[in-house]
């Protein structure tokens, strides 16, 4: 038996509800958990590929996890679930003596835990000292506590305009910050008699929430307003920022960087593909994700970030999310301290090693139509993929059953345009019930 044990938990909701200053709608944060806490939570299982215990919401797809494991050589670990109470993983454990048993039970014998998670909350040094008093050591996988404030520091978006200062490689465009919704009338009207088009951002939003982009057009700005009115994720201060328009053909990069004590210890280029221009559609990672010019600008904002955040006292992985702009300069326009929603495809791309040359294209949300199970309609597909030696998996599907029906896929090939092609043959397999493995290879 291995001497190290990893505990796996997706805390993505703990993550994102950790300040105090975001104040979402009971709707939005009922949305949250059950999209980021519950349908993602899946991806874990992606993360690592050594001795582990997975900690997931109940409710996953037993088959699907057993073929998903068959498909990539692995072993299943066991699976921890606690009662379902908050909808938050780690409070839910708290709150679960028989999980807490459960879990204490799957590290014993084991001399080290370590402690793998989307992102650094308080409650996770409060679960380390728990599993110290069973016995063994434990290793957090990210910023110490000492050094928590960084990643709080750092997710907000301010913090890019700070380093925008101190490091060369890192450029932001110009920006206003406001406070109060009469300065943010008079900043939008003064921010657009200067730049064509702007997006209002809020300090903590993420995947296209807390966010609009604008032009001078009435209907334009009306929508704006409208948006910053019914979104709970705008919460002051709110950022105007001059929108930078992307070149054709490049996406807005991004990287996945593990920070240690020396620097960017590993960066791993991605491209993330937006529609109306801040809304995440999906991403592809890997080394051909991105033109090589714009992964050398990225790589060089990476490790300049790396080297200023290791500083701070920040250790882990965190995203560097960009726009590239057609003046081919590249811009910052934050910094998650994260796992971000990719790493399950970095984690396959660690499995297979960097000699097999793939690059992946990350989809979270595939529509299907009402009443298709996993074990019926979905796994046939992908068994026939999986048999024709195609690398595309069903990371998540959770969402079958719901309202608008959906679930996630992956995909890696040689290039990032023959895995867009895998994952759009997926789809249209599902959709029109057609064969799909001829297609997608």
């Amino acid at each position: 038996m291995s001497s190290k044990v990893e505990v796996i938990i997706p805390n993505e909701v703990e993550y994102l509800l950790r300040d105090s200053t975001l104040r979402l709608s009971s709707a939005d944060r009922e949305g949250l958990i059950q999209f980021n806490g519950r349908y993602e939570a899946d991806h874990s299982l992606f993360w690592r590929a050594g001795p582990r215990v997975l900690l997931l919401p109940a409710g996953y797809d037993p088959l699907w996890f057993a073929d998903l494991h068959r498909a990539l050589g692995l072993d299943e670990p066991p699976v921890v679930s606690p009662a379902p109470r908050s909808g938050l993983m780690v409070d839910d454990l708290f709150r679960d003596g028989a999980a807490q048993a459960e879990l204490r039970e799957q590290v014993s014998g084991y001399q080290t835990v370590q402690l793998i998670y989307h992102g650094a909350t308080t409650d996770m040094y409060r679960l380390a000292e728990i599993i110290r008093s069973w016995g063994p050591q434990v290793e957090i996988d990210g910023v110490s506590e000492q050094g928590y404030w960084s990643s709080l520091y750092l997710d907000n978006k301010m913090s890019v305009l700070d380093l925008a200062k101190d490091v060369a490689s890192v450029n932001a465009a110009p920006v206003l910050t406001v406070n109060t919704p009469e300065e943010l009338h008079g900043a939008v009207d003064a921010m657009l008699a200067l730049h064509h088009k702007v997006i209002v951002r809020s300090m903590l939003g993420y995947a296209g929430l807390g966010a609009a982009v604008t032009t001078a057009a009435p209907d334009r700005l009306a929508a704006l307003y409208d948006s910053i009115a019914s979104d709970s994720y705008f919460n002051y201060p709110l950022m105007i920022q001059k929108f930078i328009e992307p070149p054709p053909g490049v996406g807005c990069p991004a990287a996945d960087v593990l920070v240690d004590e020396r620097g960017a210890r590993t960066i791993v280029p991605c491209s993330m593909k937006v529609s109306g221009g801040h809304n995440f559609d999906y991403v592809n990672v890997g080394p051909d994700a991105l033109p090589p010019a714009w992964e050398q600008r990225l790589a060089q904002v990476s490790r300049d970030v790396g080297t200023a955040v290791s500083r701070l006292g920040f250790r882990g992985w965190l995203s560097v999310d960009c726009v590239a702009g057609i003046d081919e300069r590249l811009y910052v326009t934050e910094i998650n301290a994260r796992r971000s929603g990719s790493l399950h495809a970095v984690g396959l791309l660690e499995l297979w090693g960097a000699d097999a040359g793939l690059t992946i294209s990350a989809h979270f949300t595939i529509g299907v139509p009402p009443g298709l199970s996993y074990r019926d309609d979905i796994r046939p597909v992908f068994d026939k993929l999986w048999a024709a030696g195609v690398r595309a998996y069903p990371s998540t599907v959770r969402g079958l059953g719901w309202d608008q029906p959906m679930l996630a896929v992956i995909a890696a090939a040689a290039t990032a345009v023959e895995a867009e092609q895998i994952v759009e043959g997926i789809r249209q397999a599902l959709n029109s019930g057609s064969p799909v493995a001829e297609a997608a290879t």
